[in-house]
């Protein structure tokens, strides 16, 4: 009876460090962003994807392949005006088995937040990620080519279909990479 008790409260203590730590690394994974770009998408109930909101199959798939990376924020050189730029990954919804997604390209202008639209709000049964690519030769499956000199950014349904996404002069260009 012990045995049982003690294996039971260590179970529970280590579910309660995992939960912690894990309110902590979704956290920290958005300390990248700044605070007035944030507060610029998240409005009208929208809200950056986090890892709580992913269905756990799809985020240790996720966790294994971006180690480190934050599911619904990436970095990078996406724009050709500027030299930093964020991608949103947002949602919107109580419902994880339906919620409506978009994706936005973030940057700042003068000091002030610039938003695009890069993905339509959509309905979804489980939201989709985004991450960077560096500059690079890049092939879809419809066998497309693309030679990409800043860079891109995949948006991504795990374990389904992922769309790379760029900027060639200014006009947004993509392929289909996985489907």
């Amino acid at each position: 009876m012990k045995t049982k008790f003690m294996n039971l409260t260590r179970a529970i203590l280590i579910a309660g460090l995992l939960s912690v730590s894990a309110k902590v690394w979704a956290e920290d994974c958005l300390s990248g962003l700044p605070d007035s770009l944030r507060s610029a998408v998240e409005q009208d109930h929208w809200k950056i994807l986090s890892p709580f909101d992913i269905p756990s199959a799809d985020w240790k798939l996720w966790k294994n392949a971006h180690q480190g990376q934050c599911p619904g924020v990436a970095t990078g050189n996406f724009f050709p005006k500027t030299d930093s730029s964020f991608v949103v990954a947002l949602i919107q919804g109580e419902d994880p088995k339906n919620l409506l997604e978009k994706v936005v390209l973030l940057t700042q202008k003068k000091g002030q937040p610039i938003t695009e639209i890069v993905v339509n709000p959509l309905q979804v049964s489980s939201p989709s990620l985004v991450w960077k690519l560096p500059p690079g030769h890049y092939a879809g499956v419809d066998g497309k080519r693309a030679m990409i000199s800043r860079d891109s950014f995949v948006f991504e349904k795990v374990a389904s279909s992922a769309t790379q996404f760029y900027y060639q002069g200014s006009k947004l260009q993509s392929f289909i990479i996985s489907n």
